[in-house]
């Protein structure tokens, strides 16, 4: 979601600028060349290039076909022969940027490059050059290869990182005073700056070290039998905890996001953005590929309870893009060999409001995913699927591991509702809501309970987390999360965790927050 609002945001207005031809490729290669930049993690934005010679910049912003993978998207433009510096990246200045050839009839690949968000309002482009994000330019030029005079491309190989990009504050729209107010506010909650990437050059050495501080992409994380959890996290990371809440992170040979992970024994089972499904058998330490469930599909649950393996898919629809298809596979091997599917959902756009996403819990043979704004329940033993219905629509439910009550929350504001059921879902009770805006909540029991709300103010807000109080029906403010730190509840036997903006770690102990992690 993050890639996809900034992607929009780089696509807002610019100045007038000098387009790039609208020709057909046949009438382009006698006098221009194509110009192919890739974002194998999406995020792509405009690019705006200036002649080396002088003359008014050229925008390249059309979106050209791409492989297989997810969340890949690359974009490409006709270009006439000369050399060129890249001065902008969407709203973003390119100071010195790297200087490429066009040549008639020629492709120029730019690279494949990932943005990251180091703090401060700042970003980098870091070029890769991982064999998994290999066929890029292939597929742009396909249309038109035969056409091609030398099908052999020009390559940048930019072998640096970018510089530190400012990201400006666009307009709002309403006026001089809002700016003004949206500047103060800016400023006031400004992120730190994770100074040591903004400084590194080498795109290796960034990428060994944004690996160590990237963020958790989700809170359910593997546990081994010592209280150890591992993470899922961005980079083909996982960030380690110990029980004694030492963080530290290991990984396999990937950029890509990882979204689910899973133990059996210490045995450990991650899943990609990427379809691809890997085992570890030493702690993280060395990983093989177990199954791949197809590139277009990220593997967003892995679940495993007393022999029986669930994983969970998305991925967006061919025909309509704006549609998610979740698939749910279930199998009983060791290797995964035997998935099959379970259940296919098309979530459309309409029963995505207000929706916190698919995660699948299982529990007590139980297996409960989000399709949408309606709570899924599959039973293991029989196959059997039945939609749960607390409300008309739900944003997340949540399910306790140890008592098995679910708590079902639909988060519209001043319209919020919360449900609790303690069978499973075939019955539910309305409680009182939290005050709004409603990020979590979690019934351990169905008279106790911990939520947590953003509360904006005029010019900042804090991450307030709230305790059910059944004698009132309602909840009481318990605490305050850290300046820019999202609270995290993984466990009700676990200390509330706390991830900040600069991939710092806090921890609630004895109601007071320490740092288990500082990425400064």
């Amino acid at each position: 979601m993050r890639s996809m609002l900034f992607a929009a945001f780089l696509w807002l207005a610019v100045p007038c600028i000098a387009e790039a031809a609208p020709k057909q490729p046949a009438e382009l290669v006698g006098t221009h060349g194509y110009v192919h930049m890739s974002f194998s993690k999406g995020g792509a934005g405009a690019l705006f290039v200036s002649p080396e010679g002088g003359g008014r910049e050229v925008r390249i912003d059309a979106f050209a076909p791409v492989p297989p993978l997810a969340n890949i998207q690359s974009i490409g433009g006709w270009l006439p022969s000369g050399r060129y510096r890249i001065a902008r990246w969407g709203m973003l200045e390119w100071k010195d940027g790297p200087v490429f050839e066009v040549q008639p009839g020629r492709a120029t690949d730019l690279g494949d490059f990932i943005g990251v968000n180091v703090g401060g309002y700042k970003m980098v482009l870091m070029p890769i050059t991982d064999p998994d994000h290999q066929g890029a330019l292939e597929a742009a030029v396909a249309p038109f290869a035969s056409l091609l005079k030398n099908p052999t491309p020009l390559r940048l190989n930019q072998d640096s990182m970018s510089p530190a990009m400012q990201m400006g504050q666009p307009s709002s729209g309403l006026g001089l005073v809002a700016d003004l107010l949206l500047a103060y506010d800016r400023k006031l909650n400004k992120p730190s700056t994770i100074q040591a990437l903004v400084a590194e050059k080498s795109p290796a050495e960034f990428l060994r070290l944004i690996r160590t501080v990237t963020l958790p992409t989700q809170d359910e994380p593997a546990r081994l039998a010592d209280g150890t959890l591992y993470f899922p996290a961005d980079f083909g990371q996982l960030r380690k905890r110990t029980s004694e809440g030492q963080w530290s992170n290991v990984g396999m040979e990937t950029v890509r996001q990882i979204l689910a992970v899973e133990s059996d024994a210490d045995r450990l089972v991650a899943g990609s953005d990427d379809g691809v499904i890997r085992e570890s058998l030493d702690g993280g330490a060395s990983w093989s590929v177990l199954a791949s469930v197809g590139s277009l599909r990220s593997v967003m649950d892995i679940d495993h309870e007393s022999g029986v393996w669930v994983v969970t898919t998305a991925e967006n629809d061919a025909a309509e893009p704006n549609k998610i298809r979740l698939r749910v596979l279930v199998g009983h091997r060791q290797d995964l060999s035997d998935l099959s599917l379970s259940r296919e959902f098309v979530v459309d756009p309409k029963d995505r409001i207000g929706w916190l996403g698919a995660r699948g819990q299982l529990s007590d043979g139980r297996y409960y995913i989000m399709a949408g704004n309606t709570p899924q329940r599959l039973d293991l033993a029989s196959g059997h699927w039945k939609a749960l219905t607390p409300w008309d629509k739900i944003s997340s439910l949540r399910v306790n591991r140890s008592t098995g009550v679910l708590s079902a929350l639909w988060s519209q504001g001043a319209f919020s509702k919360v449900y609790v059921s303690t069978d499973h879902g075939d019955s539910w009770s309305a409680i009182g809501r939290p005050p709004y805006v409603i990020n979590d909540v979690q019934m351990d029991t169905a008279t106790s309970g911990w939520a947590s709300r953003w509360n904006a103010n005029a010019f900042t807000g804090v991450w307030e987390m709230h305790a059910f109080s059944p004698a009132k029906n309602d909840w009481d403010k318990v605490g305050e999360a850290p300046f820019n730190c999202k609270p995290m509840r993984v466990d009700p036997e676990l200390p509330v965790l706390c991830i900040s903006t600069d991939a710092s770690i806090f921890a609630l102990r004895d109601g007071e927050w320490q740092v288990e992690f500082s990425a400064q």
